[in-house]
């Protein structure tokens, strides 16, 4: 993984700044959801719940389009 300086203000937690460059970087599409959880050091089950608190979608399917992918 290619890494990168940022300044940022001291008021301002890391971990804010590395969650919000995940999202940014799943939601662009340049990173999976295993990588963006990565990037932001936190289980993928914790990054799923950032991404519905920011109402982003973690996966392109319908709930309808799931279940029958899924034969359920």
């Amino acid at each position: 993984m290619k890494v990168v300086e940022v300044k940022v203000p001291e008021s301002l937690p890391e971990r804010d700044v590395k969650v919000a460059a995940a999202v940014e970087a799943f939601s662009r599409g340049f990173a999976s959801i295993g990588k963006a959880s990565e990037m932001a050091e936190m289980p993928i089950q914790e990054f799923l719940v950032e991404l519905r608190r920011r109402n982003i979608a973690a996966y392109p399917y319908t709930d309808e389009e799931a279940s029958e992918e899924l034969k359920l």
